[in-house]
């Protein structure tokens, strides 16, 4: 990948390679080698894309929204990140291809260089999805911001000085509702999926004590007329991605079933929830009526789920992606 002027050599070596399939344009002007690239991650890529802006550009890039979200380890949706995101001062400014301009006045207090790339700060980054996205966006940025030990005062604080924006109910909203037992974009968007519902605030990261004197965490637990019933919201990542399942995926089904085994002694009923089950409330209401939860009357709101989740602290403080 290189921007500046080449040879006709180069050109010509360049036109050979991208009509054999060797090379991918990016952007005009720069080019990887396909195979590399499309062996890497989506978001392994958007870096990509995003160092060919900055190499291409001539003048500094600040990258916001998705594509800082990507560089800050941050939970996103990976339909989002098929353009780049930047954040410019004024509408003249956002006229790159495969680049979506925000028009939004920055700070420099709120822009961070990481490893060659400037972008919003995390805090900054947070609020400008939670304005720019949907609410379950948001919810899984925050809550995956909180995870890392970020005070939720920094969020409010970006939140202020996000300035005037139609969106800002919306921001503050997110802010508040985002809570750092969520261990995972998919509990994440359980939670929102739950409030829609009406459900009590679930506790989450309940522990469980197993007879060999460790301890167990269950993801959310749910009263079901004064007793628990645990929710595990798990994705195909937890057994197929070799750094959670460094024995593999056998070992892993079978070390989850024995433990899940005895996580059910001590609870009324569990019940597994997917990707997609969480965030559909037809489907998540329908598993959890199987097992007796069904909202209360009257049904829990957003300010409840803000109230139990205004003291919460992270179970430990996870590790950013980058």
């Amino acid at each position: 990948m290189r921007g500046g002027s080449r040879t006709d050599g180069e050109r010509s070596a360049i036109r050979r390679d991208l009509g054999r399939g060797l090379l991918l344009r990016l952007a005009h002007g720069a080019y990887v080698e396909r195979a590399g690239f499309e062996a890497l991650s989506p978001e392994d890529q958007h870096v990509v894309r995003m160092r060919a802006i900055t190499a291409l550009s001539d003048r500094p890039v600040v990258f916001s929204h998705w594509s800082a979200a990507v560089v800050h380890g941050l939970p996103v949706l990976r339909s989002r990140i098929g353009s780049v995101h930047t954040t410019v001062p004024t509408a003249g400014s956002r006229s790159r291809t495969a680049v979506t301009g925000h028009v939004f006045p920055l700070r420099d207090q709120q822009v961070v260089a990481v490893h060659g790339l400037l972008l919003t700060g995390p805090e900054r980054t947070v609020v400008d999805l939670a304005g720019a996205g949907s609410f379950e966006e948001g919810v899984m940025a925050a809550d995956g911001l909180l995870l890392l030990g970020v005070p939720r005062a920094a969020l409010e604080l970006a939140a202020d000085l996000a300035g005037p924006r139609r969106s800002a109910s919306r921001m503050r909203d997110v802010v508040a509702f985002a809570h750092p037992g969520a261990e995972s974009a998919a509990e994440s968007r359980f939670r929102v999926t739950a409030v829609r519902l009406g459900l009590e605030p679930p506790a989450l990261q309940h522990p469980v004590a197993l007879a060999d004197g460790s301890t167990a965490f269950v993801d959310a637990l749910l009263e079901r007329h004064g007793v628990g019933v645990g929710v595990e919201v798990d994705g195909d990542r937890k057994y197929l991605d070799p750094s959670m399942a460094p024995a593999g995926a056998a070992r892993a089904v079978l070390d989850e079933k024995r433990r899940e085994d005895e996580v059910r002694l001590h609870l009324e009923g569990l019940v597994r929830v997917g990707w997609v089950q969480a965030g559909s409330t037809a489907l998540l209401q329908g598993l959890l009526a199987r097992v007796g939860v069904t909202p209360p009357r009257p049904r829990a709101t957003r300010a409840d789920y803000a109230a139990a989740a205004a003291s919460a602290r992270p179970r430990f403080r996870a590790r950013r992606r980058r």
